[in-house]
């Protein structure tokens, strides 16, 4: 059989995803049902090792996930509680006056468990020193919202199980041999020279390239580099991987010539190194290869990338089976799939390629590979980072050297770094130019939002389906898969249903609107108990959703808890807002002023909107049934007050009124809803019984945050709405609350699952 470890690697993810979806029962019988299978495969086909080894590894996927679950259950029913624990100091993080740990830990309240856990703590512990004592369990937060961080599931994914504060040690034993110590202070020591010898953002740019150190990124460039596809210069991975180690092995070689001699001190340097920079998923994956590399020319067999490939694969996920969801991991390996796999291709359609449309080749086989994956985690793809990689790619490696000669150099001869560090700043600056006139170019990102699985499913489908074809040599089918991605493509813009998101800011209103024909709306955003509202919860949530601009932003007054996270977006060169509307009033204040300044400053069209009037947004109709043009003493009760109507579905949006205005709009109005935006937080000067009575809302959905100090909802309007409401959902409870329709039925759908 070729590739067995290929084979291998592909049952033991079997294994884990089927313990993942399924439930345990039906797990353990199609366990049974695996080896019961095997033992007459084994007896009838000649890899009988092989299809043996497979077996194991498949019942190892899920009985490893079953242990990581079973890990993940013990330290989630441990929450707040103080517990005992023992284990080895693998990392430290500086986190502003305390340290911040990485143990891995053996034995956790007497239960054997090998995962890390964090120590935040005053003291200070030498790495690899072994440790017991006790600490607090404190959760890690979850998301709440569609786009926004999951600090659990990032966590989790780095092996990461437990959080311990208010830490005692009992006891610790130093290490004999200090080599993690040691390989800290190196980092330290690098760090400490790019510091001198570059401005504060060359520096966190060099630590980060160089050192694997993040922590001091600037967020700018950061998000520069992201949005222009070029992010992974910014990771320790394949490519530095390989030019330190792989350039150290051939100086080795030359000068000892000795192949075992040069393979063995490149590996040992190169596990230092992988270990020095953190050891993350896309530096292990590296290291793995380029071992397998090594071995193959010492050898002198063949370097099969696609077994290199899928032994990293395995080897990862038998550490941690929960890298599987992780972004980092999923790029990294499908970046080396895409080179490896995908690539290959073009020569056999158009021949050989000059060394401009080689780099090509491979940077548009690394964009389709990736293509489902950005998508799925970033809901947007850059158009021209194909383009840019070639470019900054090759220059990487120059860029790569001088950072490391100054590093090096900066220990003995300080002002050699700064000659070395002059060259490396113009390449940053030429980096970063070429992203802002990337940027400059139209239509730079393509917006989508998070594709369904399913549709994921069916593009690496219709890729598979495509790469046999060529190599098959069968010309109908490739034009026949061509035409089939266009059309999948294509049908990321089809339209589809209503969806309503009323995003879980705290306390506070923040309500996205996608029509069928993929119009972008926002109804009020902002917090009293959250900060940038309006990045990490207003713009990722749009995103995810497929928008990067809007079409409409409706305030429905000047209260801050409905505006402060979209002065963020207005003051967001890269979100575009079309059309602004505030409530048509007599005595608007200094707040409202500010905020329509703002907007016109920006280049939005500004409306202003009373009774009677009515938007149309394709199929979608907005009636507006508040606030008349008057002067209004409180202005809750001139909030915009909208009556969505499409097809058969009806829902209403109730900004800040109190009961005075509800009357008002009882008297207009006739008719049921099937869902209700509860007016202020579930206050208890609105949704009274008599409005309820009157439109005879289906569903409530309530925007409040957690413990607020205005002790919303009410006991009475909860009390109220539960005579009258079959559904009731609070986004304190249930995160984000969406709700998907076609116009006759409607689903509603929480972000936070019971």
């Amino acid at each position: 059989m070729n590739r067995p470890v290929l084979y291998w690697a592909i049952l033991f993810m079997l294994g884990e995803v089927l313990c993942r979806i399924l439930p345990i029962g039906l797990t353990g019988f199609l366990m049974a049902g695996i080896i019961a299978g095997a033992v007459p495969i084994i007896l009838l086909k000649k890899n009988k090792l092989i299809i043996l080894l497979g077996s194991v590894f498949f019942l190892f996927g899920a009985v490893r996930l079953l242990y990581m679950q079973e890990c993940m259950e013990f330290c989630r029913m441990s929450d707040g509680k103080k517990v005992f624990f023992c284990g080895r100091v693998e990392k430290r993080e500086e986190s502003g006056s305390r340290n911040k740990y990485i143990i891995k830990s053996s034995v956790i309240e007497g239960k054997s468990l090998s995962i890390s856990i964090i120590l935040e703590t005053d003291q200070e512990f030498i790495l690899g020193s072994a440790i017991t004592g006790t600490g607090e369990v404190k959760p890690f937060s979850k998301a709440s919202n569609p786009g926004s961080y999951d600090e659990e599931s990032y966590q989790y994914g780095k092996g990461i199980f437990l959080s311990l504060n208010n830490v005692k040690i009992h006891k610790k034993e130093s290490v004999m041999i200090p080599i993690r110590e040691w390989l800290y202070r190196i980092r330290k020591k690098l760090g400490g020279i790019y510091d001198k010898v570059f401005e504060i953002k060359d520096s966190s740019l060099a630590k980060a390239m160089v050192l694997g150190d993040k922590e001091e990124m600037d967020k700018d460039i950061k998000n520069l580099y992201q949005r222009n596809g070029i992010a992974h210069l910014i990771a320790i991975s394949g490519l530095h991987i390989a030019m330190i180690g792989g350039t150290l092995y051939r100086i080795l070689r030359k000068i000892s010539g000795s192949f075992l001699a040069a393979a063995g001190a490149g590996i040992f340097f190169i596990l230092l190194y992988g270990i020095m920079t953190g050891l993350s998923g896309a530096t292990l994956r590296a290291v793995v290869m380029l071992i397998l590399s090594m071995g193959a020319d010492v050898s002198g067999r063949c370097y099969d990338m696609i077994t290199a490939i899928a032994t990293a694969l395995l080897v990862m996920l038998m550490i941690n089976p929960y890298q599987i969801t992780q972004v980092g991991f999923l790029l990294s390996f499908g970046a080396v799939i895409g080179i490896a796999v995908v690539n290959p291709v073009w020569k056999q359609i158009f021949g050989k390629f000059s060394y401009f449309g080689e780099g090509l080749a491979v940077s548009i086989s690394v964009q389709i590979t990736l293509f489902p994956i950005l998508l799925y985690y970033f809901y947007e793809v850059p158009l021209y980072g194909v383009f840019l990689n070639i470019v900054v790619i090759p220059v990487m490696s120059l860029l790569l050297a001088l950072l490391i000669g100054a590093g090096i150099t900066g220990c003995f001869f300080p002002n050699g770094a700064y000659l070395l560090a002059k060259p490396a700043q113009l390449i940053f600056r030429l980096y970063e130019q070429l992203c802002i006139w990337s940027e400059r170019l139209p239509v730079h990102t393509i917006c989508t939002g998070r594709p369904s699985v399913i549709w994921i499913v069916v593009y690496y489908g219709i890729l598979v389906a495509f790469l046999i074809a060529v190599y098959k040599k069968k010309r109908k089918a490739v034009g026949l898969m061509a035409v089939c991605f266009c059309l999948l493509l294509v049908s990321l813009y089809l339209p589809g249903k209503l969806k309503i998101c009323m995003f879980d800011v705290g306390q506070g209103d923040g309500i996205y609107i996608r029509t069928p024909d993929r119009k972008h709306i926002l109804i009020d955003g902002g917090s009293s108990s959250r900060q940038n509202v309006g990045t990490y919860i207003l713009k990722s949530g749009m995103k995810y959703h497929g928008a990067r601009d809007l079409d409409y932003v409706f305030v429905t007054h000047s209260d801050s808890d409905h505006y402060s996270g979209i002065l963020e977006l207005l003051e967001d060169d890269k979100v575009i807002i079309k059309n602004f509307v505030l409530p048509l009033i007599a005595n608007p204040d200094s707040a409202f002023c500010s905020l329509e300044k703002k907007a016109q400053d920006k280049g939005c069209h500004i409306y202003y909107i009373k009774t009677g009037d009515r938007l149309s947004v394709g199929d979608v109709e907005f009636y507006c049934l508040n606030p008349q043009n008057q002067r209004y003493e409180d202005k809750n009760q001139g909030s915009i007050v909208l009556w969505l109507t499409y097809h058969n579905f009806d829902m209403l949006f109730t900004g800040d009124m109190d009961e005075v205005i509800e009357k008002e709009i009882a008297d207009k109005m006739a008719g049921s809803i099937e869902v209700l935006k509860v007016a202020h937080h579930g206050s208890a000067t609105s949704s009274g019984e008599e409005f309820l009575k009157h439109f005879s809302p289906d569903t409530a959905c309530i925007s409040v945050g957690e413990r607020n100090q205005y002790g919303h909802p009410a006991k009475d309007v909860m009390k109220r709405l539960g005579q009258y409401c079959k559904n009731i959902y609070l986004t304190k409870d249930n995160g984000a609350i969406t709700i998907d329709t076609d116009g006759e039925k409607y689903q509603i759908g929480t972000y936070i699952k019971d």
